[in-house]
């Protein structure tokens, strides 16, 4: 997208989230904090996904990327937002015991509405429906995910 500090910032504006231009500059430069707000406000203006914002640029899903805490690939981090990885398992080799954790963490992460539909092929580790069950139960429940 061809789109200058000023047509972002009049953007911003008409939001109700205004940034100055000098502000946007220091945002690229790694020289202010963005908060929530900040995030979604700059999503919706570019028209793309806070989480597009939130990911490193990278060539491929297997490069190694830093966040805060957290070392391992593009594609884990990118698990990791969408809600299919828990974040104790980016970095390390997926196993049994992922695909169990990651199941309950989509069980407990997402709204009760996100995930009664979800098909065994939805699921990481598709062939493991022993834990199936697990999500499906969770899925049911009257209270959604406030009980853990």
């Amino acid at each position: 997208m061809n789109l200058g500090y000023a047509d972002l910032a009049r953007r911003l504006e008409a939001l109700g989230r205004p940034i100055p231009v000098l502000g946007l500059s220091r945002i690229e430069r790694g020289e202010r904090r963005v908060d929530v707000d900040d995030l979604v406000a700059l999503a919706v203006a570019l028209g793309i996904s806070p989480t597009s914002l939130l990911l490193p640029d990278t060539g491929d899903s297997d490069d190694p990327v830093t966040a805060t805490g957290i070392d391992g690939t593009a594609g884990d981090l990118l698990g990791w937002f969408r809600l299919h990885t828990p974040s104790a398992h980016i970095g390390k080799p997926a196993a049994r015991r992922f695909v169990r954790d990651a199941i309950r963490f989509i069980a407990d992460a997402r709204p009760r509405w996100d995930i009664e539909g979800l098909t065994l092929e939805q699921l990481p580790g598709v062939g493991h429906q022993e834990y199936a069950a697990e999500i499906a139960q969770k899925a049911r429940r009257a209270d959604g995910n406030d009980s853990r």
